[in-house]
């Protein structure tokens, strides 16, 4: 038991002593170069970081331009949410919960546009511009993601 702490510690003392700072792999001077970003690309990187503030355990937001271009989302829901919008409250209170965030997730678009892109802001019509799709999870855990509703023109949509 004695040699074992008496070689920890001279392993311990020599790390201290000898120990130098160890220089990174990434230096100053290379992040110090410009790039040249076409705004697409860099509105979808806003998104993407928004859709990430915007998720929680009980759901997983994603934010993307489509072909059309606008914004979409796709609002996950967990098992438990879903549920609890598909088969525990009335069907209207489902429907407000569910606009309550797609409201928000517009709110928060909108901001970032404005903020970032002004260019885009002044010809944005989040109303046209912005859709999305609720989801829930499959029947079974291989099954892919099922559609709940979907938000079009600044409404919620049941999908039957």
């Amino acid at each position: 038991m004695n040699k074992l702490f008496l070689l920890t510690s001279v392993i311990l003392l020599s790390s201290l002593i000898y120990a130098r700072p160890v220089q990174g792999e990434m230096r100053w001077v290379d992040l110090q170069g410009q790039r040249t970003v076409v705004e697409a690309e860099w509105l979808r990187l806003h998104l993407e970081v928004l859709a990430l503030r915007l998720s929680y355990p009980a759901y997983r937001v994603s934010l993307e331009i489509d072909d059309v271009p606008s914004v979409k989302f796709t609002f996950v829901a967990s098992g438990g949410m879903a549920k609890h919008l598909t088969e525990d409250v009335e069907r209207e209170a489902a429907e407000e919960i569910m606009s309550y965030h797609a409201q928000g997730i517009q709110d928060q678009v909108e901001k970032l546009i404005k903020k970032n892109f002004p260019t885009l802001w002044d010809r944005l019509d989040v109303r046209m511009d912005l859709h999305g799709s609720f989801m829930g999870p499959g029947g079974d855990w291989s099954d892919p993601p099922k559609l709940i509703g979907e938000w079009r023109q600044g409404i919620f949509i049941w999908v039957p």
